[in-house]
């Protein structure tokens, strides 16, 4: 099945890909998603998060695979060079993420990772928008290209999530997320995809 996708890139260092699910594939990484102990990956992870979950990736990868398709394509765009179309997950997990949690600076193995919204708390909008900090704001994503600041370029870009939304980046591309105020769960699932 062609389709078009709809993308944006952000000009920076990187390619940081953002693009909207279609509302059946949400739906589908949802069912994948569950809170079962057995899974539990938290010792491998950087998080400050009580419940995060493997999931299954290959079953993940059938459905977001458009999107790297997508996101090979416009790394051509951005960079000049095309991508092998060889890339395989190597994992994938799920994130409940509740106030005062927060994930800290930290990049991820593989060569390319993903992160999807499938919840996002009700009040974490407001949250943002009262928010008075000079920083990033409660629930952002943000990610780093380089911490040396520089008034004449962009190293870092913040961004809020919303439900349906794929990331796709360099493994490599450090990021974090700072903890919010407001209730219920952020959900996010991530993964990293290896180039063959």
């Amino acid at each position: 099945m062609n389709r078009t996708i709809n993308y944006n890139y952000y000009n920076w260092g990187p390619l940081l890909y953002r693009a909207s699910l279609q509302p059946k594939e949400l739906i589908s990484i949802k069912n994948l998603c569950e809170k079962n102990k057995e899974k539990d990956h938290r010792q491998n992870l950087a998080g400050l998060i009580k419940h995060e979950y493997r999931i299954d990736p290959e079953k993940l990868f059938q459905i977001i695979s458009p999107y790297i398709k997508s996101y090979a394509a416009g790394f051509y765009d951005y960079h000049g060079k095309e991508l092998s179309p060889n890339i395989n997950i190597i994992g994938a997990l799920v994130n409940y993420m509740t106030k005062f949690e927060s994930n800290p600076l930290h990049k991820h193995s593989g060569d390319i990772s993903f992160v999807i919204y499938t919840q996002v708390p009700e009040g974490l909008k407001k949250e943002i928008d009262d928010c008075k900090s000079d920083t990033a704001s409660p629930g952002t994503i943000n990610f780093v290209y380089k911490l040396l600041h520089c008034d004449m370029s962009l190293s870092q870009h913040s961004i809020i999530p919303k439900v349906g939304d794929i990331l796709i980046f360099p493994a490599s591309l450090n990021h974090s997320v700072n903890h919010f105020q407001s209730d219920g769960e952020r959900i996010s699932v991530s993964g990293n995809l290896e180039i063959k």
